[in-house]
């Protein structure tokens, strides 16, 4: 998928939080406070979209509680765009090139950057560890031997000198 076609695909700031709540609430949608399962949508003039209320804490929640996305005034497609840019670029991308592709500052960039890496680590809540079969497209392998006390490598590549 390239970005014209990510764009096409979540074209609405509604299309973006179905898909984040598709993805969080895989079980249905649960308070992010007290894990209660039953929860109903606010609606009316003062109540913006995707927010809910739970039935058990009467505590106000959206997608986006509870996660390094909070309180942020970003549009979701922001955060959607930086995502997919972060996970194809091979070997990172830095601050200041991810602000200026998706159109915010750099000091903006660089968190949402942290934030996102920090979504993706092992052990986080939002996302459970990949099991079964893994594949990747690319992969680095090689680099200089670390030092270890007492063990010889070999110098050159495939050479038999000590």
């Amino acid at each position: 998928m390239n970005i014209d076609q990510l764009r096409k695909r979540f074209s609405t700031e509604e299309t973006c939080r179905w898909f984040f709540e598709s993805i969080l609430w895989k079980q249905g949608r649960s308070c992010p406070h007290c894990h209660n399962l039953k929860s109903y949508r606010l609606s009316g003039p003062s109540a913006r979209d995707g927010l809910y209320e739970c039935s058990r804490c009467k505590r106000q929640f959206t997608v986006t509680t509870k996660t390094p996305m909070q309180s942020t005034k970003l549009p979701l497609w922001k955060w959607l765009l930086a995502m997919y840019l972060i996970l194809n670029s091979s070997k990172g991308i830095s601050s200041v090139y991810l602000g200026k592709l998706v159109g915010i500052s750099q000091k903006s960039a660089w968190k949402i950057g942290h934030a996102i890496r920090e979504m993706m680590a092992p052990g986080s809540e939002l996302v459970p560890a990949l099991r079964g079969i893994v594949e990747l497209d690319e992969k680095y392998i090689g680099g200089k031997p670390r030092y270890e006390k007492g063990v010889l490598h070999k110098r050159g590549k495939g050479t038999q000198k000590q």
